[in-house]
């Protein structure tokens, strides 16, 4: 029976490990576009350029893969960005109630933007942040707009600017077509009865997209947190002292995520990425350490948990918050995260819960689970730090 929840637990916790070991820090795709009351329009999607070009997810690509496409030849370069131009092409699409838009040409990457980009910067860290232009004409008596993405850039967050109306925010999920939003373009009439307008995206609409957007940036894309919560799980196999970890950590990361959204406080990515990472460390060297809560336990987590709300925050800074309904999408985006840690909570009670009262289960259990969530944060926490620096 001993062997069954270890191996169990080792295999989980091994393929997290290796995810957050391999996977570069994934930043998700956002999109502007401005549409002119002749119906117009330009588009820019920013993206995480190299596991586009190869093809991958952000969360799939490894550093070693996307560094030797960087290093490449000019030749293998302009090859693989006019292929990733022409996916590009294809995956885009930009619907209206009166058909595909036409948009003529791409403004794609190219090998002199990244050569430039290289001389911009001491050394080319990733993930490399760039932008595909796109300029196009509406079909004529257009009242209404939706946009598709390449399936390989994950969730794409879109900010539409209107003519006479409020910017319309959406979240484009992989691959899929975003909901439509009405538009009043000069010179075109009003929709017939017969076919009625598209329905302004709703607060409810939004708080669903936000909150989708932050469970999936727990499970499956979040894999340093996953292993954060998972070092609070095995602490004790008692309910009452998780409870009091996740509550100090919800309320920190909460807390922070607010002030960074609203520009109160905010740190760089190469400080709170390694911090995050060491938190992870911390948290699974004194499982091993200890089999009780401590009493200053709750209050480092409460302080880890701070640093991880900044980092939650990264992900929402660039992205367009619709404005009239800021407060809603960010109380979605962190009712979503809860969603996710309590989802990779019930998830490891349903491995291994079932014999955390058995004399053996800490050291069958906590500990080699432990050592293993330990020595990924070190393996994190130096490699962030090795980036930081350079």
């Amino acid at each position: 029976m001993r062997r069954i929840p270890t191996s169990l637990l080792t295999v989980a916790v091994l393929f997290v490990s290796g995810s957050c070991a391999l996977a570069h820090l994934a930043i998700l795709s956002s999109a502007l576009a401005v549409i002119d009351p002749d119906g117009r329009f330009t588009l820019d999607v920013t993206f995480d350029l190299p596991p586009f070009v190869l093809d991958l997810t952000p969360q799939t690509a490894t550093d070693d893969a996307m560094n030797a496409w960087l290093n490449g030849s000019t030749n293998s370069l302009a090859a693989s960005l006019e292929a990733a131009k022409s996916r590009f092409a294809s995956g885009f699409a930009v619907e209206t109630d009166h058909g595909r838009a036409d948009v003529p040409g791409i403004n794609f990457p190219t090998v002199q933007d990244l050569e430039r980009y290289k001389a911009s910067v001491p050394v080319v860290k990733l993930p490399v942040m760039q932008m595909v232009s796109l300029e196009g004409q509406l079909p004529a008596q257009t009242h209404s707009v939706s946009f598709q993405f390449p399936r390989v850039l994950g969730a794409v967050v879109v900010t539409v600017v209107r003519p006479g109306q409020d910017p319309a925010s959406l979240v484009a999920n992989p691959g899929e077509i975003t909901m439509a939003v009405p538009l009043r373009l000069a010179g075109v009439a009003a929709p017939s009865d017969t076919n009625p307008p598209a329905a302004e995206p709703g607060r409810w609409s939004v708080a669903r997209q936000y909150l989708l957007l932050g469970f999936k940036h727990i499970v499956p894309e979040g894999t340093d947190h996953i292993l954060f919560v998972l070092g609070l799980f095995l602490l004790s196999c008692r309910v009452k002292p998780l409870l009091w970890q996740v509550t100090a950590f919800t309320v920190a990361h909460s807390i922070t995520l607010g002030l960074a959204l609203y520009g109160v406080v905010r740190l760089p990515s190469s400080v709170v990425e390694p911090l995050i990472a060491a938190s992870i460390t911390f948290v699974a060297v004194e499982n091993i350490c200890t089999s009780e809560l401590k009493p200053w336990r709750p209050l480092v987590v409460f302080g880890f948990g701070l640093v991880h709300g900044l980092g939650f925050s990264s992900v929402l800074l660039d992205l367009g918050l619709p404005r009239h309904d800021f407060a809603m999408a960010l109380a979605a985006f962190n009712g979503g995260v809860e969603l996710g840690q309590l989802a990779v909570i019930t998830a490891a009670f349903l491995l291994v819960g079932w014999w955390r009262k058995r004399t053996w289960y800490r050291r069958a259990v906590v500990v080699p689970g432990s050592a293993l969530i330990a020595a990924t944060g070190i393996f994190w926490t130096v490699q962030r730090i090795a980036l930081a620096v350079k």
